[in-house]
């Protein structure tokens, strides 16, 4: 793998292949890599280990569809990999304490809270002071690859209840007026529909809260792997929570349309998981290309060296 200029990023779209920035390290760290961690880096990133195994386990309703949301497991060794080849300073001196101290005091409200994405910011956070004093790279592309690891954690599933509600109520209402707008009868009540006489619930598990946490985190890496080093790079990852409502929105219109094209029947059988992966892949194709045309779109931005 190749490093990167020291001080340029560019809206080349180009794929990065390391943080490292082009640097001389010292001794053990420049043959050795992360072999060169001190014993306190190698406790510090223990007792991180812990912490997220701690918020993994603290609640396990989230293993209730472990088809979707148990592909959070993967976000820290890809994180690992789309940062290597990594290159650790040498240690010197401890780590500051005031941004400790402050995800201590994030890590301690998520705990009073009862709300996991506190804890997982707090972990992320603590994670970031330590890559920021000990990883000898680009500053501008590890933050941007930092805020991964909060994708590791369950929060999706165990805070955004009300997130999910909202996403089945805008889906009902988007099929009550576009049916609508085609000639069908249509009649709604909340998140319930009737669609030519065919009843459709637009329930709990059309909420897409299972899918959204794969959805945010697959998106986050194909868009670093592609816009890492774009100027566009905040841009496109804020729009992956429409990118998500959009892909439920239009998963549930198209259930719609197997009910009354063939029936209640076909709605609820096979066709509806695979008619639900046709609509995330046409989805995500179409955000894909769009977000390579806003990137190639907006003018390079350089940075003396």
């Amino acid at each position: 793998m190749t490093s990167w200029p020291t001080k340029q990023i560019s809206d080349s779209g180009a794929k990065p292949e390391a943080l490292s920035s082009q640097v001389t390290l010292p001794g053990s760290a420049q043959r050795n890599g992360v072999k060169g961690l001190a014993q306190g880096d190698l406790v510090y990133l223990g007792c991180l280990a812990v912490a997220g195994l701690g918020i993994w386990v603290r609640d396990t309703a989230w293993l209730s569809a472990p088809e979707e949301t148990l592909a959070i497991l993967a976000v820290v060794p890809l994180f690992v990999w789309l940062g290597a080849p990594w290159r650790i300073r040498q240690a010197s001196g401890p780590l500051p304490l005031g941004p400790l101290v402050g995800a201590a005091l994030l890590a301690t409200a998520g705990l009073v809270l009862d709300t996991t994405i506190l804890l997982a910011a707090a972990w992320t956070f603590a994670l970031w002071v330590w890559l920021k004093n000990r990883v000898s790279a680009d500053a501008t592309l590890l933050r941007r690859l930092a805020i991964l690891p909060v994708m590791a954690f369950p929060w999706v599933a165990l805070d955004l209840t009300p997130v999910g509600w909202w996403f089945r109520l805008s889906a009902a209402w988007v099929v009550d007026h576009a049916y609508g707008a085609m000639g069908f009868s249509v009649l709604r009540e909340g998140t319930n529909l009737l669609v030519r006489n065919i009843p459709i619930d637009v329930a709990a598990p059309c909420s897409g809260l299972n899918s959204l946490q794969a959805i945010l985190m697959g998106g986050l890496v194909l868009t670093w792997m592609e816009f890492g080093r774009s100027r566009a790079y905040w841009w496109i990852v804020a729009s992956l929570p429409l990118l998500a409502w959009v892909v439920n929105t239009v998963r549930v219109c198209s259930v719609v349309a197997l009910a009354v094209g063939l029936g209640p029947e076909a709605a609820n059988g096979s066709l509806h998981q695979l008619g639900g992966w046709a609509v995330v892949l046409v989805v995500f194709g179409a955000w894909w290309g769009t977000a390579r045309w806003i990137a190639g779109a907006r003018p390079a931005k350089r940075t003396a060296a």
